[in-house]
């Protein structure tokens, strides 16, 4: 495998693309769309993923976050790796509904802009890939925790006009959103927590606008967990704060490079 890997993230986007279509088609249609389906097209959009990823890491001879682009599907990975592994014990079967525009929106932002891979490097310092990989990881979570949360309002938004459509059945429970939103951001926390920390193991030791935004992201998700679990934030309010405030990582990987 040589080259920028750029074929594999675009078929791995062609593949989310046309799993969310899909979904969208048979639900306007009123018809059941078996989970395999869904399953089908995520798995396909994953596999890109990671091909594309191992070609660019394989390159730099590292962990492939060396450039905007390359952080932006990392996240995008972080997010899809996290539904095949939480999204089962959450029960949020139609989750990869709501991801695939997501991950179909930063990649198609990455595209145009890929170079090649960065020089190939021997290994160097292990406490900076931590850090990097694992507080992406962790914004993969929150990202989750968004999606979570645009899935309730539209749940309880149909169910609070008396709309029963195609999407109503398929969506969760609002009650499983709930449980999921808190979840989703409390490991993103955790995540985070030990991203922050391992930064400070680095030879060189995070700069002042990085660790300021970092913890800036740590603060606002730590403030809505204590607010949610000390004064009883409504599910509702809580699903609002969880979308509203994802904004603050998306800010943060569009002022940073790594």
């Amino acid at each position: 495998m040589t080259g920028s890997g750029w074929i594999w993230l675009a078929l791995s986007t062609a593949c989310f693309l046309g799993g969310f279509a899909q979904s969208v088609l048979a639900l306007r249609r009123g018809l059941y769309q078996p989970p395999m389906s869904k399953l089908l097209a995520m798995a396909a959009g994953f596999t890109g993923q990671c091909v594309f990823l191992a070609v660019r890491g394989g390159a730099a001879g590292r962990c492939p976050i060396t450039s905007p682009q390359e952080i932006l599907v990392f996240v995008s990975w972080s997010a899809v790796l996290l539904y095949f592994v939480l999204g089962r014990a959450f029960r949020l079967s139609l989750l990869g509904l709501f991801i695939a525009p997501m991950v179909s929106l930063f990649q198609l932002l990455a595209l145009p802009f890929l170079r090649q891979p960065a020089e190939h490097r021997p290994a160097g310092d292990y406490w900076l890939e931590m850090h990097a990989s694992v507080s992406l990881l962790a914004y993969g979570a929150f990202a989750l925790a968004c999606i979570a949360g645009v899935m309730f309002l539209v749940q309880d938004h149909f169910l609070r006009r008396g709309e029963l459509q195609a999407l109503t059945y398929e969506l969760p429970p609002v009650t499983n959103l709930a449980t999921a939103i808190v979840r989703l951001m409390s490991i993103g926390l955790v995540l985070l927590s030990i991203g922050i920390a391992s930064g400070f193991g680095t030879v060189r030791p995070p700069s002042g606008l990085h660790l300021l935004l970092s913890v800036g992201v740590w603060l606002a998700y730590a403030v809505l967990l204590a607010v949610k679990w000390w004064k009883g934030l409504p599910s509702l309010e809580t699903a609002r704060a969880a979308v509203i405030v994802f904004g603050l990582p998306v800010i943060t990987l569009l002022m940073l490079e790594h």
